[in-house]
């Protein structure tokens, strides 16, 4: 029995090396259908690799896609998986936070750009694009917010100073983090320049 117990072994890893190979086939060729802007091909190939239990990473090629077809509402749930699993990865909370904004969700919106941030500036490498489109966002988001200062809490179900003050906090963050990081730039720049690579040390003889 023996024998027979090591052929269901050994059948059983053929297979699964073949279905990860085709998994892999099928998650590149996602990738090149949405390279292409070809979404809703793309989208199936993505589909077949997350139900094939296939890395938790594929939630986010798929959540992208999703809002590129403008299914928010299911790009949310796949960004609520990927934060679920690694709720230090900041861009997450901003790609989840265009799909809230597309839903009408101004509160989960402000909000995710607050927790964005908040991540955002524990990183080594700080990208003024990053930020400027944060405060970009942030921005139109208070811009919106005051044109509807007398309904914002009838149509988006938040208290017009609760809101506001998030937005504005979080564009306190970001000016903060400007700074430091322009503190921190000048200070490598002094550094570089003081510094001589190529300086030897000579020791003379008394």
């Amino acid at each position: 029995m023996k024998w027979f117990n090591d052929l269901g072994i050994k059948l059983k890893n053929i297979f699964f090396k073949s279905n990860s190979k085709q998994e892999l086939i099928n998650l590149k060729r996602g990738k090149e259908l949405y390279l292409s802007n070809k979404f809703s091909e793309a989208l199936l190939y993505f589909d077949h690799s997350v139900n094939s239990g296939f890395d938790l990473k594929v939630f986010k090629l798929r959540a992208k896609c999703l809002q590129k077809l403008n299914k928010h509402s299911q790009a949310i749930e796949d960004f609520d998986k990927l934060i679920e699993d690694n709720p230090l990865e900041f861009s997450n909370y901003y790609r989840r936070a265009i799909s809230k904004n597309a839903i009408f969700d101004l509160k989960g919106q402000i909000e995710d750009l607050h927790t964005c941030i908040y991540y955002y500036k524990k990183n080594k490498n700080i990208e003024n694009n990053i930020l400027k489109n944060l405060e970009t966002d942030l921005i139109d988001a208070g811009n919106y917010i005051e044109k509807i200062k007398n309904s914002v809490t009838s149509i988006h179900n938040v208290p017009y100073f609760e809101i506001k003050n998030l937005v504005n906090e979080s564009l306190n963050q970001i000016k903060k983090i400007k700074l430091q990081n322009n503190k921190f730039k000048k200070l490598e720049n002094k550094e570089t320049h003081w510094k001589n690579p190529n300086s030897k040390l000579i020791i003379t003889k008394a």
